[in-house]
């Protein structure tokens, strides 16, 4: 409900005498109430019974007079207030219809990084990453709108033995490193190859030991850059960020600033290595290791290995010297999978020694594994579920059914419409949350899915189009005598259409603070759902002259604020479907 209508609740309340805490709730039925306060606390000060204490309150407050409230009535413990729909309707459109409506100040003058995508050069972009990307992209919008400056961080893993296992086997294949690249014609052509090649070289590590001696001699080659390794490791990490790149543009997703382990492994060691000599690392047989275990909770990791090489341990700390001096944000907030939750703990505790300035600074944005329900859809190297093939396989579904359809530019729209599909199934349910992509809940047109909503939209937007007057302005509708006359003849669709638009300003701001699209991703299901309701009671174009301005009027915020929760969840929305 608008903080508006409920500050002028509590001072209601306030001078009938009401001391304890006033909270709020909705009743479980449109009859019984638009919004109630229960007298638990109340009757507990006055020692009554709460249905007795609700009672005497709702009489004591029939004599007031106020234009919002048209009536009170007690339900057991409860007050229920019952608004004027007029008076109610004029206080949500003056909220809705303003240019910031929904948009927040709390971040202002503080910055925060998100980091967030992270997939390895060489390798595959997964499922997994594809859900990362999805849930970083979401929440930098959304502290954006909350008034934060974010920066966009991405970091990589650009040497090690995944590139080594790689190259090994784009040796195999070609039979040396000299790489022609007329054999590759596209982009997508290079990182088959690439996957092909990677997948080789993990198969035949684990099962053939002079290929691992051969492996990590690679590997040693890549940390030296040596003169006979060099131009091919450029050349296919150089592949791998073109189509990291194309994934990016896709979906919708940019990067201030693309950090790579290359780039800090140097620094990595000196920073261990002057550990020691403060004594906050300490040698073990042939390595460096931070003793986590003295702390409640944490567990001892290597970060200087026994042949002198930093581990991912060692690098994260020279990532986050890095990341503070470029840009010295308020918080970083890491989005990775939970199996790295013990890890990020023992490093946020090395790091309040190595880099004091990050303590409590540095966070685990945590998110869940993702699989697919169906397993008969699949499509893998190796063993990972491509992350393009999982957009490629729900924009075939969605043309399918649009097979008919006589929209134009029908494969741009199915490609939106399957971004929609995967990125709303993705934070609809948590992001913290495991989750199993069911294909035909996704695609689904009537159900709880990105395609449903964006139908929504597409369908006010068709209204909208075909009205030969459009809405009038905010204004002119207030103060227009023939539309004071349709706000006082609200239905109950309209009421509670009004109702949940006056709901995202609040849901945007609880959503930022506890970093939760999904919170968004409900409420604009529930959106659509009391707009579907509005749409089947309340006809628009064929209204009455009376109630048609008011109608176009209503549905025209609403398209504005759905456009507005999907953005915010990084899904673009179509005009037709």
């Amino acid at each position: 409900m608008l903080e508006k209508v409920e500050l002028k609740l509590k001072d209601l309340l306030k001078k009938a005498g009401v001391t304890s805490e006033i909270e709020f709730s909705k009743p479980p039925k449109p009859e019984m109430g638009d919004i109630a306060f229960g007298c638990f606390d109340l009757a507990k000060e006055q020692s009554k019974n709460p249905n007795e204490v609700a009672k005497e309150l709702a009489e004591q407050l029939q004599d007031v007079e106020t234009r919002l409230i048209a009536s009170v009535q007690a339900f057991g413990p409860y007050v229920n207030f019952f608004f004027n729909t007029s008076e109610l309707a004029k206080l949500i459109l003056e909220e809705v219809n303003k240019k910031d409506f929904g948009v927040h100040k709390l971040g202002k003058d503080k910055k925060i990084m998100i980091e967030f995508a992270h997939p390895n050069t060489h390798k595959a972009f997964h499922i997994g990453h594809l859900r990362n990307i999805t849930t970083g992209e979401s929440i930098v919008r959304i502290l954006e709108n909350d008034g934060y400056q974010v920066v966009r961080a991405n970091y990589q893993g650009d040497v090690g033995m995944h590139i080594a296992k790689c190259l090994y086997g784009i040796k195999h294949e070609l039979g040396t490193w000299d790489i022609d690249d007329d054999k590759f014609k596209t982009i997508d052509d290079k990182v088959k190859f690439l996957g092909q090649a990677y997948a080789y070289g993990g198969t035949v590590f684990e099962e053939d030991e002079n290929a691992k001696e051969e492996i990590i001699k690679i590997n040693d080659k890549i940390y030296s850059q040596t003169e006979d390794i060099k131009e091919v490791y450029k050349k296919t990490r150089q592949w791998s960020l073109e189509y990291f790149d194309k994934v990016y543009k896709r979906v919708g997703s940019h990067f201030d600033r693309l950090y790579f382990e290359s780039e800090v492994f140097e620094r990595a060691i000196e920073i261990v290595r002057q550990g020691v000599n403060d004594k906050i690392f300490r040698e073990s047989d042939g390595a460096i290791i931070f003793e986590g275990s003295k702390y409640k909770g944490l567990h001892d990791r290597v970060f200087i290995n026994s042949k002198g090489f930093p581990t991912y341990e060692a690098k994260d700390l020279a990532l986050a010297e890095k990341q503070f001096a470029e840009y010295n944000p308020n918080d970083i907030y890491h989005v990775v999978a939970r199996e790295q939750s013990d890890y990020f703990k023992v490093i946020f505790k090395a790091q309040e020694f190595t880099l004091p300035a990050s303590q409590g600074k540095q966070h685990h944005l945590v998110y869940g594994w993702v699989s697919l329900k169906d397993g008969k859809m699949s499509s893998r190297t190796g063993k990972v579920v491509l992350g393009e093939w999982l957009l490629d396989e729900v924009k075939k579904n969605i043309l399918k059914i649009m097979d008919k359809s006589d929209v134009k530019n029908k494969v741009d729209v199915a490609e939106k419409v399957a971004i929609s599909a995967v990125k709303y199934s993705f934070l609809k349910t948590g992001i913290a949350n495991d989750m199993q992509f069911d294909m035909a809940e996704s695609i689904s047109t009537t159900g709880d899915s990105g395609p449903y909503l964006l139908y929504i939209v597409a369908r006010i937007k068709s209204i909208l189009k075909k009205s030969k007057v459009m809405p009038l302005g905010h204004q002119c509708f207030l103060k227009s005598q023939k539309s004071k006359v349709v706000i006082d003849k609200i239905a109950l669709e309209e009421k509670e259409l009004l109702i949940k638009l006056s709901e995202f300003d609040e849901v945007t701001s609880l959503s930022a603070q506890s970093l939760d699209p999904s919170k968004i991703a409900r409420y604009l299901f529930e959106l659509a759902q009391a707009f579907n309701s509005f749409y089947e009671n309340c006809p628009v174009l064929k209204s009455d002259a009376d109630a048609i301005d008011f109608r176009l009027f209503l549905i025209e915020k609403v398209e504005k604020i759905m456009s507005r929760g999907l953005y915010l969840l990084g899904i673009e929305t179509v005009d037709a479907m």
